[in-house]
């Protein structure tokens, strides 16, 4: 169904009642009710990322493990934006990064993305959401140079 009109039957289309801009206002009003849920959201994703790095630390060369970690923080690299934490999306992009490092040290490994997850947690703590705050992308930015150090 398009913006143009509602589809009624086939070969009739009648024109939409409501505009795109008020469709717009009105997914933007039901967002701004749920933002007060967010900070929940990400405080679970947060949690869970953690607690899987807490198994994956105890045995770093297990794959189950390691596949946990990293489809926790891949998922939190695709929701945190959304959830308005675009500075934890980019953290978690470069733990995702991380885990597919070949030929690394397991305890460098394992420093590194402690270090990322720790990262997560101070930005969902402080409400540090995105490159703004100079702390925060400072940390992100040496973190990514660090992971692409690692690669070559």
């Amino acid at each position: 169904m398009g913006a143009q009109g509602r589809k009624t039957s086939p070969g009739k289309v009648l024109p939409s009642r409501t505009s795109r801009d008020k469709l717009i206002a009105r997914a933007e009003e039901a967002l701004d009710g749920m933002r007060d849920e967010f900070s929940g959201w990400i405080q679970e994703e947060t949690n869970d990322l953690s607690n899987a790095l807490s198994a994956w630390v105890n045995s770093p060369q297990d794959p189950e493990r390691t596949d946990d970690l990293f489809r926790r923080a891949h998922d939190l690299k695709g929701q945190a934006p959304t959830l308005g934490y675009p500075i934890v999306g980019r953290l978690a992009n470069s733990l995702c990064h991380l885990l597919g490092c070949k030929n690394v040290e397991i305890r460098d490994l394992v420093v590194v993305a402690q270090n990322h997850v720790n990262a997560i947690e101070a930005a969902v703590r402080g409400e540090v959401r995105d490159d703004t705050d100079t702390t925060a992308a400072a940390l992100a930015t040496e973190l990514e140079n660090i992971v692409n150090a690692l690669y070559t």
